[in-house]
């Protein structure tokens, strides 16, 4: 072979390597996402990451719905097939991930050497973890207010600042209440008990305690199931809601003066009722006349940001996850976009998450987070903590307890047995 022949074939290998290197290195991640508000965030800061950072980085962002995103990724984490580069998970749902080998990078090396522990509210990471190893990065601090209609509150005479406690609220319900309008409804569009789980948290309990061991039983869940029940039944200032997107529409029709929601739930209002912008206003939950602590907030909900094993590129997927989790800077662009409150302390001094909200009659919303955030309680993970949220309780005795099928106890207690063979055959 003639050296012209050597030097173009030579050549020839050149191009071929830069171009396969060029190809490995700007290799697409993979993101999934069951939020179309988080695939909104998540490509805005690709594209500036990719701007800013890494100007081969590309992100693939999909969108599934909520229990077949879950399922689908809990599938592909155990068979190894078509596995995302990273993935949100709800903390409702985490447990079920942590049965087994767990098919997350294990962050905690990564969040210590960034002393990013020391700036993350404690609660928000213990969501996603298992024997003192952290798996995932939360979204937001999801503290619970109280949202209400500020002209339904005139109308009645009602003045939100003498609801301190819930038997105020019981009271300026009844003032309030009429034959299409309540005060408030037993739960909110998902339907699953929400207002339950919440009322519990904010009484210092939970599902599970920190051993693990189910408390559905406990007489703290039972006598907050009774209470919740009773303001339908006793006091009636509530009723069951619609489900869905009738939920929006009974508050777009002025059924409902109140709304119990965390952060998040702000940017639902936006979205599905945005003719009602100017009439709500924000408030710190009434507290529990017997409660010691006088805790104003709960917590509800939760999305942590995870890298799978199965990542191409772990380092440059941590990357991603610090600019867009673990800065000041997005946590406070987030709010600005999403109503999700920073889970990062170092975020909550930016005077721009304490603007007026026109949605809210300009009232600072993020005033009323920053006050109540600090008093957020342990949310307590568990490995059957999503039989819970999304299949035993919702599916098989809240709508029966809903209908006076069975009772509180029977519920509760059915729910605790169910959960205890589970444990017990795994």
């Amino acid at each position: 072979m003639r050296k012209k022949e050597w030097v173009g074939l030579f050549v020839l290998f050149l191009v071929l390597v830069v171009l396969w290197s060029s190809v490995a290195f700007s290799q697409k991640l993979e993101l999934w996402t069951f939020v179309d508000t988080h695939a909104r965030w998540f490509r805005e800061m690709a594209e500036k990451f990719s701007k800013e950072i890494d100007p081969q980085f590309s992100l693939d962002v999909k969108v599934f719905e909520y229990g077949a995103m879950h399922d689908k990724l809990l599938v592909a984490l155990q068979t190894g097939i078509g596995a995302p580069d990273l993935a949100d998970v709800e903390q409702g749902r985490f447990g079920g991930f942590l049965i087994g080998e767990i098919g997350f990078v294990d962050l905690t090396p990564r969040l210590k050497e960034g002393n990013y522990l020391e700036d993350i509210v404690e609660s928000r990471l213990s969501l996603y973890a298992k024997d003192g190893k952290y798996y995932g990065v939360e979204h937001a601090l999801c503290p619970v207010v109280l949202y209400y209609r500020q002209d339904l509150f005139e109308e009645a005479g009602i003045n939100p600042e003498e609801i301190v406690t819930w038997d105020d609220f019981i009271k300026a319900g009844q003032k309030l209440t009429k034959e299409d309008r309540f005060m408030v409804s037993l739960d909110n569009d998902a339907h699953e008990g929400a207002y339950l789980t919440i009322l519990i948290r904010q009484r210092g309990g939970d599902w599970f305690d920190e051993a693990g061991n189910i408390q559905a039983d406990s007489p703290l869940i039972i006598d907050t199931l009774k209470w919740l029940l009773d303001l339908r039944g006793v006091y009636h200032i509530a009723e069951d809601p619609p489900i869905g997107p009738a939920f929006f529409g009974a508050l777009k029709e002025g059924r409902y003066a109140t709304v119990i929601g965390a952060d998040w739930y702000a940017g639902f209002m936006k979205d599905y009722c945005p003719e009602l912008s100017g009439r709500w206003r924000v408030a710190p939950l009434p507290v529990w006349p017997d409660d010691p602590v006088k805790r104003r907030t709960s917590c509800f909900g939760g999305t942590g940001l995870t890298i799978t094993r199965f990542c191409k590129d772990v380092d440059k997927a941590w990357e991603f996850v610090k600019f867009t989790m673990l800065s000041p800077e997005a946590n406070v662009r987030r709010y600005e976009l999403t109503n999700l409150w920073p889970p990062l302390r170092s975020a909550w001094q930016d005077e721009r998450l304490y603007k007026p909200d026109p949605y809210f009659g300009n009232q600072v919303v993020g005033r009323v987070f920053a006050e109540v955030g600090t008093e957020s309680p342990v949310q307590h993970q568990s490995p059957y903590l999503y039989l819970i949220h999304s299949t035993l309780w919702p599916q098989k005795y809240w709508p029966r307890v809903l209908e006076g099928e069975i009772s509180p106890e029977e519920a509760l207690s059915s729910v605790a047995e169910e959960i205890r063979k589970e444990q017990g055959r795994r």
